[in-house]
Parts: C-alpha cells; sequence; structure tokens
C-alpha cells in the first residue's frame, strides 16, 4: 500500500506526525525487515504505517504490544478496527498486555530460548510507550536480547517530559512525583546513559524527536553459565562445606 493511501486513513489519528511517518515508511521500503516489533501502538496509526510498507514490499510482520486498556480508549476506534479499516490485518499481531509490555517481552524470550541462549530473531525494534525510565530501560535490556546483530532500534519522543504532556502530567500516580523526575527527559537519559553505553551497539544517530540505534553486526550470543539446581540434601551439604571449610 503506498503511503499516501494508508496515511489518508490514519493520518487523522494524534501522536506521530506526517514526516514522521513517511520517514518510517520509506525505512521500512529501504530495509526491509523481516521481522518488527513495535512497543507501544495506542490507536495503532504507526502500526499501519509499518504494515502498509511491509504489504508493499511484498514481506515481512509486525508484532504490535500495548496495555489491555487502549483498547477500550476513548476517542478514536483502536487498532483492530484501524488494521480493518486499511485491510494489513494480516501483517500485523496486536498483542493486548494485561500487565506490562516488559511482562510480554519475558514471554518471547522464554519462546525464543533453547540451552541457556536467547535465539535473536527481530530485525527491527520501535519503542514508543511508556517514555518512562524504569520499564523502558527495561524494555531495551530485554528486547536487545531478541534483537538480531545489525538490527535496529527506534526510539521515540527523544525530549519527552512528564511536566510537558498534556495525559501523563494529569495521571493521579504522577502527581505526587518530585520534580526532577516530571522535568527530566527520560527517554534521553535512557539513550544517553544506557543504549550508548551498551557494548553492543554500534552507533546512535538523533534526528529531530527520534533515535535510531544499530546493534553491532558482529555481536555475539552470550551463553551464560552453567545453572546447577540444588536438593536441599545437597544444598545443607555444600552450605555447610562452604561455611566451615571455605578455601584459604
Amino acid at each position: 500500500m503506498k503511503f499516501k493511501q494508508v496515511y489518508d486513513m490514519v493520518g487523522h489519528l494524534p501522536c506521530t506526525e506526517e514526516s514522521q511517518c513517511r520517514l518510517l515508511y520509506d525505512w521500512i521500503m529501504e530495509a526491509r525487515p523481516a521481522e518488527c516489533l513495535e512497543l507501544g501502538f495506542l490507536y495503532g496509526k504507526t502500526s499501519c504505517v509499518i504494515a502498509a510498507a511491509l504489504q508493499e514490499i511484498g514481506t515481512g510482520h509486525l508484532t504490535s504490544m500495548d496495555m489491555e486498556g487502549v483498547k477500550h480508549h476513548q476517542g478514536n476506534p483502536n487498532i483492530l478496527e484501524n488494521l480493518k479499516k486499511t485491510g494489513l490485518q494480516d501483517y500485523v499481531t496486536p498483542v493486548f498486555s494485561p500487565i506490562s509490555y516488559t511482562w510480554e517481552l519475558k514471554k518471547q524470550i522464554e519462546t525464543h530460548s533453547a540451552d541457556g541462549r536467547c535465539q535473536p530473531f527481530l530485525d527491527f525494534i520501535f519503542l514508543d510507550g511508556a517514555h518512562l525510565w524504569e520499564p523502558d530501560v527495561c524494555a531495551f535490556f530485554l528486547a536487545m536480547k531478541l534483537l538480531k546483530p545489525g538490527g535496529w532500534f527506534l526510539f521515540d519522543d527523544y525530549l519527552f517530559t512528564i511536566e510537558k504532556s498534556d495525559w501523563w502530567s494529569r495521571e493521579p500516580q504522577m502527581k505526587d512525583k518530585p520534580d526532577e523526575y516530571r522535568k527530566e527527559s527520560q527517554v534521553e537519559r535512557l539513550v544517553t546513559l544506557v543504549v550508548s553505553q551498551h557494548p553492543d551497539i554500534e552507533s546512535v544517530t538523533i534526528r529531530d524527536n527520534w533515535v535510531w540505534a544499530r546493534k553491532r553486526p558482529d555481536a555475539t550470543i552470550p551463553s551464560g553459565p552453567t545453572v546447577a539446581h540444588l536438593t536441599k540434601t545437597v544444598a545443607r551439604r555444600w552450605l555447610l562445606e562452604k561455611l566451615f571449610h571455605p578455601k584459604r
């Protein structure tokens, strides 16, 4: 589906501007990622844009994760209705989580782990969810396990703050937060203190309010240590040995 076609149908939805949607569409067309993941979709505007590009190139799939509550979000049709409207259902699997997208990432890691290793399968990850330090730092580390070497991360709302957000600033749980938390650009802190310092990130490019980060093509898949499950008897013997016969 051409960009103008999909944007004519979903362009009225809030959040991502037309210029950003166009950039995202063109990037998908050029990079041709086979497996994509979107963390935070609200009404599914960018989900439809990504799906339209995948349909245009004739291959690829998007998994979109968000909270169960967005299914009943007032004011606009939800992602299921917008995918049906655009006819792009076959290219997107929406996941409505009753807990969080970090919980859903845990499930993905379980599914794709074997012999103590998580096998990455994603080519592209778009993080446009909470915009808060705690959930999104966790989401980044979890999602990195699922991103293939050479794959790309895109972060939205680089300059976001709770204080400047009409929606977040009115949320009851944010009322008692200290000023430093409300005024901090938490996505910027994520990018500066975590993403750009991660040993497996090759490059970080900041463009306006978006950040693109690429995982090193030579990034390895760590196997981790051997895990020993001890019975109570063996565990007791092991503990006593450590207590009364420590290594000199």
